[in-house]
């Protein structure tokens, strides 16, 4: 029947709880409201109506729910939890904590609670605190799996990156078929310069989520610190192929191509019809990103020195000098990726 008080059981039989609870949801609801059901027994259907709309990702209708059984019970801790729980789903982080505050002063031991806690501190930024409730939970209930992926989360936010590895493998120890945690920890190990293991877990994740073009480019840039060239090239224009306007990749790919000496033969060279069109769209993008980027700024320094010099030619060289230091500046960060 759920974690209430004993004294509450006194006050209704299994066989009240059960006639009850299967009833149709909308039956049930209306007749409990309705009826002299007595206030334990209504309280334990309503919180069980939200935890089964948690189930069902109905979350207004969770919500609704604990709120009643609150009025009900104000001193019911899961119902605190309970509640907390569909403020989080609903992305009310600051009520969220809130209800585990007070779930948590009813029951200090309540580790559900803590490591609800932990996950709407985290969607908060507050990375240092995340952790430290969850660290809590996982005193209490060890095999909480939400608590060890928001822990290995929060670790890596503050650079944390050894002791995030860790905690990531004790959550895929639980749970081995949670696809972003297995490109997460790559992301941490990525960090740590451990890049072959970086690629094995965005593997895992591509298996599940093959158009994860962002995924796509970190996996390549890995491949580049390991000088697997055509790899990480092949990475590139798989991210490209599922996201063909994604810039950072063309740019990865083009760095690529200088630091292996290829870039004159990709662009000159004879070409299949695919390879023609994988050229244009790195040109499109080229472009677009100085458009998007640049060229306001050239256009600017441009005018400015025009209307000082009255020399077009001064004008233009001065914005080409910009241009030139600036895609440098392009090409310095991404030989640091």
């Amino acid at each position: 029947m759920g974690d209430l008080p004993m004294s509450w059981h006194e006050d209704f039989s299994e066989a009240d709880y059960q006639h009850y609870w299967n009833l149709p949801p909308e039956e049930r609801h209306q007749t409990v409201i309705e009826s002299q059901t007595p206030d334990p027994l209504k309280a334990l259907l309503l919180y069980q109506q939200g935890r089964q709309a948690l189930e069902n990702n109905d979350v207004n209708t969770a919500i609704a729910s604990f709120v009643e059984v609150l009025a009900l019970k104000p001193g019911w801790h899961d119902a605190w939890a309970g509640h907390a729980a569909a403020l989080l789903k609903a992305g009310e982080y600051e009520g969220a904590i809130a209800s585990c505050e007070r779930s948590l002063e009813l029951a200090p031991e309540n580790a559900e609670a803590w490591s609800l806690q932990g996950g709407a501190l985290f969607r908060l930024g507050r990375y240092e605190a995340a952790a430290n409730s969850c660290d809590r939970a996982l005193e209490l209930q060890p095999d909480d799996q939400q608590a060890w992926s928001t822990l290995s989360d929060a670790l890596a936010h503050q650079k944390r990156y050894t002791e995030a590895v860790v905690s990531y493998d004790k959550a895929l120890a639980l749970n081995p078929d949670e696809p972003i945690l297995w490109g997460n920890r790559g992301a941490a190990l990525q960090k740590l310069g451990r890049y072959e293991e970086a690629i094995a877990s965005y593997d895992k994740l591509l298996q599940a989520e093959p158009t994860h073009y962002k995924l796509w480019h970190q996996r390549g840039l890995a491949l580049r610190k390991l000088h697997r060239f055509d790899a990480a090239i092949a990475s590139f224009n798989e991210a490209l192929t599922r996201q063909p306007d994604f810039y950072p990749a063309t740019r990865s790919k083009l760095f690529t191509l200088i630091q292996t000496g290829t870039l004159w033969r990709y662009v000159m060279g004879d070409k299949l019809l695919v390879e023609r069109g994988n050229l244009t769209n790195d040109l499109r993008n080229v472009l677009d990103s100085l458009v998007k980027t640049k060229l306001p700024t050239l256009v600017v320094i441009a005018l400015v020195v025009l209307s000082g010099t009255h020399s077009r030619v001064t004008a233009l060289a001065i914005a080409g000098v910009f241009l030139l230091i600036a895609a440098i500046g392009d090409f310095i960060a991404e030989s640091q990726r």
